[in-house]
């Protein structure tokens, strides 16, 4: 719905500047794709894998947690099972908010790994425009439709690769 929303604009921003040169860009790929977001995410990408693996590790001690329960319920105490049934649902829940945590943290990463690479995308932008002389460059996720000639992400791409 979103996108739609944004084609929609996109489309009357089109008819009321009566643009001549119009062009897509996906921002966010270029950045990331470049080769230096490749180099600067080096370190957030090795931070969300060790995220992962901490997390994928307190899964595995939780879903042996509950094996041993559902191992050991019929030889409890009934007092016993209970406190062990609310220590399974107490982990459960801090497992819960760790990967949301987690989660929170990666996009956190990500945006500030894009925030650091706008600035020498946005240069190597509008070097591009005043080349090419566009009248307007819109997001690519908020278009339907263009012509394969009008993306110019992998442009940028080079243009920043090439550090000019």
């Amino acid at each position: 719905m979103k996108n739609l929303l944004g084609a929609l604009i996109g489309f009357m921003l089109i008819g009321s500047v009566h643009a001549n040169e119009v062009a897509v860009v996906d921002f966010r790929a270029a950045l990331l794709q470049s080769a230096i977001g490749k180099k600067e995410a080096i370190e957030p990408k090795k931070q969300v894998a060790e995220m992962d693996a901490r997390l994928k590790s307190e899964q595995e001690k939780l879903k042996k947690m509950a094996n041993d329960l559902k191992r050991d319920e019929l030889t409890l105490a009934p007092e016993d099972l209970k406190k062990r049934r609310i220590e399974l649902a107490q982990r459960q829940n801090q497992v819960r908010n760790m990967a949301a945590g987690m989660q929170r943290q990666a996009k956190q990463l990500e945006q500030n790994l894009i925030k650091t690479l706008t600035p020498k995308g946005e240069v190597a932008l509008k070097e591009i425009i005043k080349e090419r002389k566009l009248d307007l460059v819109l997001n690519r996720e908020l278009i339907i439709y263009a012509k394969a000639d009008a993306d110019i992400t992998k442009e940028l791409i080079d243009r920043m690769n090439k550090g000019k």
